[in-house]
């Protein structure tokens, strides 16, 4: 169950960019994980502004042996993802880089595994519940994906006034998120154009056991500058980060 919640928060980040009206601002978001009696609890932020967004974490994420980042920069207008990997240092991934590595990755795996999990039974797994409450102020609709026993389902909040347009993400999802994911996981829930969870409760035998929250919704006051990086930043290609971590070893 703690799968199905990762997975969901996953697909969470990765919209289907329409032509609508682009949300700018900053939205915090907590998510808490139970198991075996313990909760824990970490952040995560998403800022939008025009055709950029900047995704970062209270805890950093291990890209590969020896690096990590605290926050993901998704430049729309120059096609390339961008992390953070040191104060004067950062990893660029363009469009080019992550379409040659699925290639390879299709090319070793097979034509024949594209396309073979099950889809998802949406006329039999995805509820829409009827129920409606105001959450930070929006007006957010019920939608409940039932698990894979009995006692187990996700209820997801969705609203409809916040639209984000994630573009990139979105490309390199609909071309690698299916071989990551499976049945369990509603993707076109959540990777839709118009509307937005801003909470997903994950239950297991009446037991609330992961929930994805946000917390804050600012759209005045937010730092812009995250979009954007400084002139001394280095930049370094996927290429160069795996030839370097070769020569260390």
């Amino acid at each position: 169950m703690i799968r199905f919640i990762i997975l969901l928060s996953i697909a969470f980040f990765s919209f289907v960019p329409q032509l609508l009206a682009q949300f700018e601002g900053e939205i915090l978001f907590e998510l808490r994980q139970t198991d075996n009696g313990r909760t824990d609890v970490s952040e995560f932020s998403i800022t939008a502004a025009s055709d950029r967004i900047y995704i970062s974490s209270n805890r950093n994420l291990n890209l590969m042996s020896g690096l990590q980042s605290d926050g993901l920069l998704v430049r729309n207008d120059l096609q390339d993802f961008v992390f953070n990997t040191g104060t004067n240092e950062a990893l660029k991934v363009s469009k080019e880089d992550l379409d040659s590595l699925m290639d390879m990755i299709e090319r070793f795996a097979g034509a024949s595994s594209a396309g073979e999990n099950e889809k998802f039974d949406w006329e039999n797994r995805l509820i829409e519940t009827g129920n409606r409450q105001s959450y930070l102020g929006y007006e957010v609709a019920e939608f409940r994906v039932k698990g894979e026993q009995a006692d187990q389902y996700a209820s997801i909040w969705m609203t409809t006034d916040i639209k984000v347009m994630w573009g990139l993400l979105s490309d390199v999802w609909r071309r690698a998120g299916d071989r990551f994911s499976d049945s369990e996981l509603p993707v076109e829930l959540v990777m839709n154009s118009n509307s937005f969870p801003l909470l997903i409760e994950v239950f297991d035998v009446g037991e609330e056991v992961a929930s994805l929250s946000a917390v804050r919704v600012e759209k005045d006051r937010f730092d812009r500058s995250v979009v954007e990086l400084s002139d001394d930043k280095r930049m370094v290609s996927l290429t160069e980060m795996m030839m370097n971590m070769f020569r260390q070893r």
